[in-house]
């Protein structure tokens, strides 16, 4: 019987040996996933670049936010609910939405054919003025020919720029659709 009570009480303490080594080892996992966490500037982390520069943070319990997830596309036949069923059905929307948004496409339009036209003027002026590389010498540029050369790479670059925004503004303009105007006379 004795020898049974000793058996029993060995068992014991290797299960609270066993207890006490996984109660440490989960404490001291605890300790280690909360490192020292840095603020640089606007940015956090827990390896910063120059540890001086940085301040380091109070240790707090770790929140985490998920996200959420994108719902499964819905299938064809599914029932839309009340709201949008009333929207869709909405005497007034499709009537009011498409004149509406032609007229904006037509504004829209107007105003960067009117851009490129300014950018096209402004493109014959200063082609006129750069004539071929050789503008005009101004009187102040006689005696100081560096400022005939920063004025003429000034033209040129000039010149570019008001090519490459007419480029831009003429893919714009065929970007856009063409619509008749939607006033009635």
């Amino acid at each position: 019987m004795l020898k049974l009570r000793r058996l029993h009480l060995e068992f014991n303490m290797r299960q609270l040996v066993a207890l006490g080594w996984s109660v440490s080892g989960a404490v001291s996992m605890c300790a280690w996933a909360q490192e020292a966490i840095y603020r640089c500037g606007h940015e956090y982390t827990n390896a910063p670049r120059d540890v001086r520069q940085c301040e380091r943070m109070a240790p707090q319990a770790v929140t985490v936010i998920t996200g959420t997830r994108p719902s499964p596309p819905r299938a064809a036949a599914s029932v839309p609910s009340a709201s949008v069923t009333e929207t869709r059905t909405s005497p007034e929307t499709p009537r009011t939405a498409q004149p509406q948004q032609a007229e904006r496409d037509l504004h829209a339009r107007t105003i960067v054919g009117q851009e490129l036209e300014k950018a096209r003027q402004q493109l014959t002026v200063l082609v006129q003025e750069y004539n071929d590389g050789e503008p005009v010498k101004w009187a102040s540029e006689s005696r100081h020919h560096q400022r005939y050369l920063d004025r003429v790479s000034a033209l040129k670059a000039s010149i570019e720029r008001t090519q490459r925004d007419i480029d831009s503004l003429q893919r714009e303009l065929d970007r856009r659709p063409v619509v008749a105007s939607t006033r009635a006379p």
